[in-house]
């Protein structure tokens, strides 16, 4: 996202460069290009042409350099004094630009009512601060609290998968899942008193299924003797109706 906003500061600088240019030497332009037209050189509109278009050069040079070293003395906490010079130079800068850009405006758009003027003041007071500020983004340097606050989000979602997890869990007790539902829940007393009747009259009612299957687990494991005994005992009365042979 820096580069992205160096980019776009670059661009706005030369664009609002250009109409600075228009703005201080159109005339100068339009002399050059008239005496060279009809065969002879305007030299005084030449040279005036050329300190404009230097001019213009300078100063996006020199706000582009004073935005890149308070951008270097911020990164390198350096104290305000040393930032005194580059601050001065990037606000005339964008005084002048913004005065300029005013000039072009009032010149070329021609202005007809105090919308359009507060319109074309705002423009132009905006496109200097506008480009300073995007040039002086900078990669955010990590500190010491950036290091915890990935640590709590990581350990936070850990203890989250691990929560759901036990909640889950198909082998845990029913008394577990309530414990976890009744400390995390937001509740009324009475509604955790509810919750805890609810858990002990679940917990009778397993106990209770509980020793049913227990005492019908025991009936079915009967020794291998009894189950002997009752079968002879099923099988006497056949064995006396059965006729001795002679």
């Amino acid at each position: 996202m820096a580069r992205l906003a160096h980019v776009c500061a670059s661009l706005m600088l030369v664009l609002f460069s250009a109409g600075s240019l228009v703005a201080l030497g159109g005339n100068a332009l339009l002399s050059v290009l008239d005496g060279a037209q009809q065969g002879h050189a305007d030299l005084p509109a030449a040279i005036s042409l050329g300190v404009s278009t230097l001019l213009v050069l300078c100063m996006d040079v020199a706000m582009l350099y004073a935005a890149s070293m308070l951008r270097l003395l911020g990164m390198r906490r350096a104290e305000p004094r040393s930032m005194r010079l580059h601050r001065g130079v990037m606000t005339t800068v964008a005084a002048l630009e913004a005065g300029t850009y005013a000039y072009m405006a009032w010149r070329y758009e021609t202005p007809i009512s105090v919308v359009a003027w507060a319109l074309i003041l705002s423009r132009a007071l905006a496109a200097p601060l506008l480009s300073v500020y995007l040039a002086m983004a900078r990669p955010l340097p990590v500190t010491a609290r950036d290091i915890l606050a990935q640590v709590e989000l990581a350990s936070g979602l850990g203890l989250i998968r691990d929560a759901v997890t036990i909640a889950n869990d198909a082998s845990a007790s029913l008394s577990q899942k309530v414990a976890l539902f009744g400390a995390s829940a937001v509740m009324i007393p009475q509604d955790r008193e509810r919750l805890d009747g609810l858990l002990a009259a679940v917990e009778r009612q397993q106990q209770a299924e509980a020793v049913v299957m227990y005492e019908h687990e025991s009936s079915l494991a009967a020794s291998p003797g009894d189950e002997m005994r009752e079968a002879e005992g099923a099988e006497r009365p056949f064995a006396l109706a059965t006729p001795v042979p002679n």
